[in-house]
Parts: structure tokens; sequence; C-alpha cells
């Protein structure tokens, strides 16, 4: 794990931290560092989180961070992949965003996760499994 991306994740336990961190915007290196180290393809995560490619790599090329929008969108994926290594372990937790959960309409978690209301959904089915009161 990279040093900016272990700087990254202490920083979302924090949720002052966080706000500033949003409104500040996350940088696409940081962002593709993350995704690297968890396995996930970049085109993929950007047409699953509704994020305009075109806009994310423009901003990418000129080295601008991204707006709050997708900022946003981006930690919550980290977050979910945080919780679901904890819960589920590292080596499921990517596994169970690409697996539909009967809980969540036989949704994938990681296609939910574009909106915040979708993102509570499967942070309150992480909680679930983690509490044994999931089916």
């Amino acid at each position: 794990m990279t040093a900016a991306v272990v700087t990254l994740i202490s920083q979302l336990q924090d949720p002052k931290k966080e706000v500033v961190l949003i409104r500040k915007g996350l940088k696409a290196s940081l962002i593709e560092a993350f995704l690297n180290q968890e396995g996930f393809l970049v085109k993929d995560v950007l047409e699953r989180l509704d994020i305009s490619a075109s806009t994310y790599f423009a901003k990418k090329k000129g080295q601008k961070p991204l707006d709050t929008y997708t900022t946003e969108k981006f930690i919550r994926l980290i977050q979910v992949m945080l919780k679901a290594s904890k819960v589920l372990g590292e080596k499921e937790a990517k596994n169970w965003l690409y697996r539909p959960i009967p809980s969540l309409g036989n949704e994938l978690p990681i296609d939910l996760l574009d909106t915040e209301p979708g993102h509570r959904l499967v942070e309150q089915t992480l909680l679930q499994i983690e509490h044994g009161v999931y089916s």
C-alpha cells in the first residue's frame, strides 16, 4: 500500500478530515493507486459509479483535483471496500462487491455506490453480515 493511500485511509477515519478531502477534491492518481492496489479496472469503476470518463481523464491529465461530487463517489467505494475487508476478509471483499446480493434486490453492491441511499443500503448489509443478522 502506498504512503498516499495509507494517509487517505487514515483521513477517512475522521469525519472532519473527510469533509476537507471532499471539498478539496482527490487527485485521480491517488484514486488510481487505490483502485490498482485492490485490482479494480478504472473504466469499469467509472461506469459503475456513473462518472464521466472524459471529465475524469481530463482532470487526471491536467493533474487537477476531482470535483466534490466525483470525490464523494470514490470515497464511498473506498469506505465500502475497507468495511467489506474487515467483515469478509481482504480476499473476499472485492468479489462480494460484484456478486448479486438477495437483500439488495439481487443488485451488485458496487452498482449501488453511485448514490448516497445506495451506499447506505450496502453499508447496512455489511453491518448485518458483521452482526450475523444476514440471511
